[in-house]
């Protein structure tokens, strides 16, 4: 792991667009502070970029004001209740930067943003904050979590920071998973997509020791759900071995009655029931579990419907296009054909 070096960005560079995004906004003078601090910071880095907002619907009002004064602000606004990983799925679906960071507002106000991004940018990789200093019995607690992410495909850890920094080719293939919202947060484990780290030695509060106990139970759900095809797969394979221990159970019932000349009182019943039992028992469930596999296939690729309210629109693109003096083919006005020259009649 590597860290890049502090102020890599000389001048505002005009090659690229950088998007920021944050999820989990509170209403309160320190955020409206950091967001102005970390748009000035952009803007001596970069010439064009944007910072994106997710809030609750009841804090629309509250957020208008950093909107008007800091520009190419976007805004957008989401039912209340709308999880935290949902959240960085729709901040990431607006972003349109070559470059962008998702993450927590106290972790990008403790980083050196523009050195993230060069980071991620010169390795081509998802780039994630790396803090090696942990009390171990944060190590000890984040094993679960680890041993889940394993077996469910993703690089988990808890405790590493919130934030991330992703070039726009590796986002979309996050975005294209089959669980986005896992893959913004903890990047699969899949060659396409490199990851790096990013050490730093700071601490926020946000980082403390229990304040996102809610979440990291949500995460253990979603995990143990994510992880249900291998469950349902777990299932079949045992629905399967029952029902084929029952019918030989019925087998050897009828082999028993056939060869047997006396057999005790009751026991004839009891084993069929029992072979009965299951057998039913092992084809149903075999039946169930492989329907479910079916469903799941089905809806796999199918994302929740999770549309947000944008307040305020700006046209970043028409921006680029007017600083560097491009004119668009589409703003330039059809010229009138003139008639083909002949000679007069």
């Amino acid at each position: 792991m590597h860290e890049p070096r502090s102020g890599a960005f000389r001048k505002p560079r005009e090659d690229v667009v950088v998007s920021v995004c944050f999820s989990e906004l509170s209403a309160s003078p320190a955020t409206f502070d950091a967001l102005r601090a970390i748009a000035a910071t952009l803007d001596a880095a970069y010439r064009f970029r944007e910072i994106i907002l997710v809030v609750d619907e009841r804090e629309r009002a509250a957020f208008l004001d950093v909107v008007r004064q800091v520009p190419n602000t976007r805004l957008f606004v989401v039912r209340s209740g709308t999880e935290y990983y949902d959240r960085r799925v729709i901040a990431a679906e607006e972003a349109i930067g070559d470059l962008v960071v998702i993450g927590h507002l106290e972790e990008v106000a403790a980083l050196d943003v523009p050195a993230f991004l060069d980071y991620a940018e010169a390795e081509g990789a998802v780039t994630m904050v790396y803090r090696p200093a942990r009390p171990p019995f944060k190590r000890l607690a984040a094993w679960p979590f680890i041993a889940l992410g394993k077996l469910a495909g993703f690089n988990v850890d808890p405790f590493e920071w919130q934030t991330i920094a992703v070039p726009r080719t590796l986002l979309n293939l996050l975005l294209a998973h089959d669980e986005p919202r896992l893959a913004l947060r903890f990047p699969p484990r899949d060659p396409r997509l490199p990851r790096e780290w990013m050490r730093t030695e700071a601490n926020v509060a946000s980082r403390t020791a229990f304040m996102g106990l809610g979440r990291r139970l949500a995460l253990f759900q979603t995990l143990l759900v994510y992880l249900t095809p291998m469950i349902l797969t777990v299932v079949s394979v045992s629905s399967a071995l029952l029902a084929l221990v029952g019918l030989a159970y019925g087998a050897w019932i009828v082999g028993a009655v056939l060869l047997v000349e006396h057999l005790a009182p009751g026991w004839l019943t009891t084993n069929a029931m029992l072979a009965v039992s299951a057998t039913f028992m092992g084809v149903s469930t075999l039946g169930l579990s492989l329907g479910l596999q079916h469903l799941l296939k089905q809806q796999r690729r199918l994302k929740t419907d999770l549309v947000p309210e944008e307040v305020n629109r700006i046209d970043l693109f028409q921006q680029v296009a007017f600083d560097l003096n491009v004119v668009l083919e589409s703003d330039t006005p059809p010229s009138t054909p003139r008639p083909p020259s002949g000679p007069e009649g």
